[in-house]
């Protein structure tokens, strides 16, 4: 019987969570109804950069209902307060709503509150804001720009923060550089559109003194802490709900300044108080990423070894600085992740985040890594190219192939399979490549194929974000595991679950540990009120912090179990086996007892338990992440084919080969990386965010943002290779994020591959690839 023992760990256990995500039966944010419930309208902001000269809501006093306006002055002194500890970096805040001035179109101006929603969004369009319009500051040249004023009072330019990278000794590559390549490359501004938008609903109970807040956040612990610290409320008092979330990204990876604005009103008006953002809100005030310019220069010997690499990094972060990751984040990581998983030993990055009139730049799927992806690969490429080589030759010639590895910036690798992974890739494309050359012959049609490596650095420790000097200072997940009098276990989880499978391969780890089935272990996630302090969901740390902290604590759990069926059984802890809902004796099966028996021992029959032991069946674990995380490593592919007359480019093949160590289920992890890949894809091909010269918005619908959908789609291909790590509890890696980092540089490659020209810039649509096949057409 043992050995039919199942091991739930890297099944493919299908999602508990669907049965109510697919029948309707979710509850999200906007499904909160609450008596006497006030409904919000945001007044905001139509020009991107001007003072505040008049409010005027005097034609509210026509309406046939009851209105509540509050604007900047009733507000004054609450803000949002994202500060990287730098001496390099200027100081702003974003008060909840504007004090006196605007910086970005979509900026709460006022607030308009109504018994009915669509009553108050009527309401908030006769407020009307008497504008002096200011000059923008709208591309990154014009904030480099040292002429033009500061967009913040004691500003001394608009460049919030400037900052450098180094290790090894660049002036000696270059002098021993035998080619040195200098490209310039740029990823466009885009918005996360999850499927949900953002939502707010608050409440607050003057006889207890309870503030109770329902938001869409991946992080509603960190939400319960801005919250007391903005207010002044202690975080006793104050209860955070994330309930079903309709996808995050990253995008709900920030504390928004409405999720405090909302608890406020709540508290000022006595009556719940309830927003949902529009589509239109969220594309123009919600985050925006990505928007990044790099100059990378190479410097790489005769026989093609890279030796040094130096790079300038300009990132366009929009008006104000986002909580807890600040406007540092995204220049800094790509700063820091640009090495990749090459083996140089000189560099230098200079990097930089400018304000402009723009919404912000915040978190996204990838977090700055796509960005950076996009210019390493692109410029492994060109390099390839210029020395006459094969891309893939070329790689594997600088590949990291001894592990541990310490980096040219001293961060360690963990164990990985780079070569391996690439050569996999090498042998997947074969006919592929074979016939895009074949296809250089054709005046009508080309077919390209691109490839790109990367690592991901996964499950960050509270070293790296002491490093980093932000204001989210830990990296831990916590995790309870609790068994019931009948033998039932409920795990409360610091993670927040938006569409990652969480409480489907968190019951897995659990019921492995403990013996009993997946099915009979229930996840809770989401509310401050049951689950231990941790940072949420975010930097791809489920399954490896997560999953390590549920592992280790049910195995106190397990360790208690088996001490109990040991007296029981009249024999010793390390001989008992848990499994299949009993506690056996090893090599005497037919001695055994049913958990939810020993369960009910625990609990209830405490008088069968071993002298000296306390009852109950609880267990606690917090996992912190190693000092420089651990490396999760993929390589992408894309075969493109393209009408040269046309432009039109179908994506024919993607093919993903990627390890993140142990897989605790392999359904959700194809699930999150083809996932993942389709949003790389609308990265690569479609999905711009432009503003016109006076910095409005051109792409506020999804007439105007294109995402891609099924056609754009082709069958995405997942291989994998398991390397696990000694650096987390089940030796899992992180891997939510990385289906989204490399398509942008796959599909680049693959369209400078099909029609022989450099790609410096996505996103890579109809129009661009016509303009990039032009010299073919004249050529024919």
């Amino acid at each position: 019987m043992m050995a039919d023992r199942p091991k739930h760990i890297g099944a493919r256990v299908q999602r508990f969570e669907d049965t109510r995500l697919l029948s309707g039966s979710a509850r999200y944010v906007d499904d909160i109804r609450l008596p006497d419930m006030l409904h919000l309208s945001f007044v905001r902001a139509d020009t991107a950069h001007a003072n505040i000269v008049e409010i005027d809501t005097s034609a509210l006093a026509d309406l046939d209902y009851a209105t509540w306006v509050f604007t900047g002055k009733d507000t004054a002194g609450l803000s949002m307060k994202a500060h990287q500890d730098y001496p390099e970096m200027q100081y702003s805040e974003q008060p909840l709503l504007a004090e006196g001035k605007v910086r970005f179109v979509g900026e709460p101006v006022a607030v308009v509150l109504a018994e009915d929603a669509y009553k108050a969004e009527d309401a908030a369009e006769l407020v009307f804001v008497d504008y002096e319009t200011l000059p923008v500051i709208g591309t990154m040249a014009q904030a480099r720009d040292p002429s033009l004023p500061p967009l913040f009072d004691g500003w001394a330019s608009n460049i919030i923060v400037q900052r450098q990278m180094k290790g090894g000794d660049l002036e000696a590559a270059r002098a021993a550089a035998a080619h040195i390549i200098k490209r310039t490359y740029s990823t466009q501004r885009q918005a996360g559109v999850p499927m949900e938008c953002r939502g707010v609903v608050a409440s607050y109970d003057h006889a207890d003194r309870v503030l109770t807040v329902w938001s869409s956040t991946q992080m509603p612990h960190l939400v319960r802490t801005y919250i007391s610290e903005e207010l002044d409320l202690p975080e006793s008092r104050i209860r955070v709900v994330a309930p079903d979330v309709g996808g995050g990204f990253g995008v709900k990876g920030q504390v928004f300044g409405d999720e405090v604005l909302v608890a406020w009103l709540a508290m000022k008006t006595g009556r719940p108080v309830k927003w949902i953002e529009d589509r239109r809100e969220h594309l123009i005030a919600s985050i925006h990423a990505r928007d990044h310019q790099h100059t990378l220069e190479a410097y790489v010997s005769a026989d093609g070894r890279l030796l040094g690499l130096k790079a300038d990094i300009t990132v366009d972060n929009g008006a104000y600085s986002t909580f807890p990751f600040t406007s540092a984040g995204e220049p800094g990581m790509v700063g820091k992740v640009l090495p990749g998983p090459y083996d140089f030993q000189a560099y230098e990055a200079t990097f930089r985040a400018v304000a402009t009139n723009k919404c912000a730049i915040g978190t996204y799927r990838g977090v700055a890594r796509p960005s950076a992806v996009f210019s390493q690969e692109r410029l492994m490429d060109d390099i390839a190219k210029e020395l006459g080589m094969d891309p893939f030759a070329f790689r594997l010639k600088n590949m990291i192939r001894q592990f541990p590895y310490k980096n040219v910036l001293g961060f360690s690798y963990d164990e990985g399979s780079y070569a391996q992974s690439l050569e996999q890739m090498q042998a997947l494309l074969a006919e592929d490549v074979t016939e895009a050359a074949a296809s250089r012959g054709s005046s009508t049609k080309r077919v390209g194929v691109g490839i790109a490596c990367f690592i991901e650095q996964t499950a960050h420790g509270t070293p790296d974000f002491t490093r980093r000097r932000v204001p989210i200072e830990t990296g831990y997940i916590a995790a309870r595991v609790e068994m019931s009098p009948d033998g039932e276990v409920t795990i409360d989880l610091g993670l927040q679950n938006h569409g990652q499978g969480l409480e489907t391969t968190m019951a897995q780890v659990a019921a492995d540990a403990l013996g009993v089935n997946p099915e009979n272990v229930y996840v809770r996630h989401g509310d401050t009120l049951t689950t231990p302090y941790s940072v949420g969901t975010w930097g791809s740390r489920g399954g490896a912090l997560g999953g390590g902290a549920v592992h280790l604590a049910s195995l106190k759990l397990a360790a208690k179990l088996k001490a109990i069926a040991a007296h029981l059984l009249q024999a010793k802890p390390d001989e008992i086996e848990l499994s299949n809902g009993n506690a056996y004796v090893r090599d005497a099966e037919q001695r055994f007892i049913a958990i939810r028996k020993l369960a009910r021992a625990a609990l209830r029959n405490v008088d069968q338990l071993p002298e000296g032991m306390q009852p109950g069946l609880e267990a606690e674990q917090r996992q912190d992440g190693p000092r420089d995380g651990t490396y999760s490593n993929a390589v992408h592919a894309a075969v493109v084919e393209i009408d040269i007359a046309t432009g039109k480019m179908k994506l024919r093949r993607f093919v993903v080969v990627e390890d993140c160590g142990t897989i605790l289920n392999p359904l959700v992890v194809d699930g999150q990386v083809r996932g993942g890949v389709v949003q790389g894809i609308g990265s690569a091909m479609l999905e711009h965010f432009i503003y016109d010269a006076e910095c409005q918005p051109l792409t506020t619908s999804f007439a105007d943002y294109l995402m891609p959908l099924a056609p754009e789609i082709p069958n995405i291909e997942v291989h994998h290779i398991e390397t696990p790590t000694p650096l987390t509890p089940l030796g899992a890696k992180g891997l939510g994020e990385g289906g989204a980092i490399g398509p942008a540089a796959a599909i680049a490659n693959a369209v400078a591959n099909a029609l022989d020209v450099g790609v410096s810039s996505t996103p890579l649509n109809t129009n661009a690839i016509w303009k990039l096949s032009q010299h073919l057409r004249g050529a024919a």
